[in-house]
């Protein structure tokens, strides 16, 4: 049959009234929405915002925190997530807008402020509201499922506590597992060289002579611009570029740098300090960062080194640091390394640091970030072998938490049978669930590309990626147990049924 109606608009009920009763129930963001511990996540969000009694009010900790989780959800910019929010009904649903509306929500620099306003540790806590959620209603749909078969009890508390638990001899309860692993967490930075860093401090240090003469009213200094310029880009646009002619073009930009900071110096100390202020915070740190560029690259092109302490790898993001990892894809990432710990699929950042460290000195930073979040100790503690040296395998016996991995020195007798080795195996495969979680973060949530520029925005940004995968977990987490539930009930009918055919056969018979 041929329709000759494509051409006309066809009627949307949706917008007809209350969003709640025109939205598909299985709609995942419907779900979401309602499963969600929304109050646990506004009193956390609320702890950190400043002047509270002052100002023009917040906007509701739903929709802030419902934006931030549809963001790294779909992997979208700031502005982008506002426009799709206006856009689509079940997003404004989920949060918490009781009728559609084509403006926007907010403006997109809220998110700036945000980040600046919140804190790993405060993202730690939202998941971990995340997490009790899940473990509260999990429990309510076993207690309303009547008696069932003790086979599908045990099968369930095997699925939730991997480890038994039991009390040490000092009183402390000990439940549950904790993985632990490290990791960096790439920044969009730009490929550093140090060519191009010699470039950009150069551009910079221009820019800024360029407002200082404009504020004291002095001329412009030479600075030779052009010709710095024109030197930088015979080198750079080389197909080949050999040590000799890197080293030369070093050396210019190093003579362009040093004569741009003379000027610098001279405009500031002849004109009044008011000058000086009326630079902003980042025109400041700008002259701060070249200054030690300036002086990292001189000292390693005097002594031929690639290698100095503390290394500023970018002007305009000085914070970030290289960070060897020695994998196969990349020797050096550059980013923030931090310290995670995984609890019942649920991931929580335990340390973040912008510099390189040994992840070992985090064994006992995460032992007592478990205790102080569950109030018990861990049994067991499965990490990579960096971890298991005779320190920490000392801190785990005086904590009584069983050390998972192979043990020191030579392998005893008992660890060659075939029982040790399966037991091994299975410790190995339960570590490996803190690889598949790095895996799953920066593959789908893209926390090897984080876009924030400020220390204080960076950190947020990471967590709140870690957040959104542990919603995610909690959303499937749900529906599985509630699909388990139904599945009982249809089982209980059947059951149900199948007696009275029994009973109804037995009394014709």
């Amino acid at each position: 049959m041929k329709y000759n109606s494509q051409a006309k608009q066809l009627r949307l009920d949706i917008f007809s009234g209350t969003l709640e009763k025109s939205l598909d129930p299985s709609n995942r963001w419907y779900k979401l929405a309602n499963l969600m511990p929304w109050d646990k996540i506004e009193r956390i969000y609320n702890k950190s915002l400043r002047n509270q009694h002052s100002g023009g009010g917040n906007k509701p900790a739903r929709m802030v925190i419902g934006a931030l989780i549809i963001k790294h959800k779909m992997n979208l910019s700031d502005e982008e997530t506002i426009r799709l929010i206006a856009e689509n009904p079940y997003m404004q649903y989920f949060i918490g807008l009781e009728e559609f509306t084509s403006k926007p929500v907010f403006d997109s620099s809220l998110f700036v402020y945000v980040r600046k306003r919140m804190n790993v540790e405060s993202i730690n806590e939202m998941s971990l509201a995340v997490m009790e959620a899940e473990r509260g209603k999990s429990v309510e749909s076993e207690g309303g499922g009547g008696n069932e078969s003790d086979n599908a009890d045990k099968k369930k508390d095997e699925r939730k506590n991997e480890d038994d638990s039991f009390v040490d001899e000092e009183g402390m309860l000990h439940k549950g597992s904790i993985k632990i692993d490290a990791t960096c967490c790439d920044v969009e930075v730009r490929y550093p060289t140090d060519l191009d860093l010699l470039n950009d401090a150069r551009e910079v240090s221009e820019r800024l002579i360029d407002k200082l003469c404009r504020l004291s009213g002095s001329p412009k200094p030479r600075t030779h611009r052009k010709r710095a310029r024109h030197h930088y880009l015979q080198v750079i646009k080389k197909k080949r570029k050999s040590k000799q002619l890197i080293r030369k073009g070093i050396r210019q930009q190093l003579g362009y740098l040093c004569r741009n900071l003379r000027s610098i110096t001279d405009i500031v100390s002849k004109g009044s300090t008011s000058m000086f202020d009326s630079l902003t915070k980042k025109e400041k740190q700008w002259i701060g960062t070249i200054i030690k560029v300036y002086h990292q690259q001189k000292g390693m092109y005097d002594t031929h080194t690639h290698q100095c302490p503390d290394r500023i790898i970018s002007v305009f993001q000085p914070h970030v640091r290289p960070i060897v990892r020695g994998k196969s894809k990349s020797k050096v990432e550059f980013g923030s390394k931090i310290g995670v710990s995984v609890v019942g699929g649920y991931t929580f950042i335990d340390h973040f640091s912008w510099d390189a460290y040994n992840e070992s000195e985090d064994m006992e930073r995460h032992i007592k970030a478990y205790y102080e979040r569950f109030g018990y100790l861990p049994t067991t503690c499965y990490a990579d072998k960096i971890y298991m040296n005779r320190e920490n395998r000392a801190l785990l016996k005086r904590y009584h938490i069983r050390a998972a991995g192979k043990p020191l020195g030579r392998p005893s007798k008992e660890m060659q049978t075939e029982a040790c080795r399966r037991e091994a195996a299975k410790d190995e495969g339960k570590r490996n669930e803190v690889e598949s979680t790095f895996g799953t973060d920066k593959r789908v949530y893209r926390v090897n590309n984080v876009r924030a520029k400020l220390p204080d925005t960076a950190d947020v940004w990471t967590a709140a990626c870690f957040f959104v995968k542990n919603v995610m977990k909690f959303l499937k987490g749900l529906l599985f147990v509630l699909f388990e539930k139904m599945m009982l009930e249809v089982k209980k009918k059947f059951s149900a049924i199948n007696r009275e055919l029994l009973f109804s056969l037995k009394t014709v018979a």
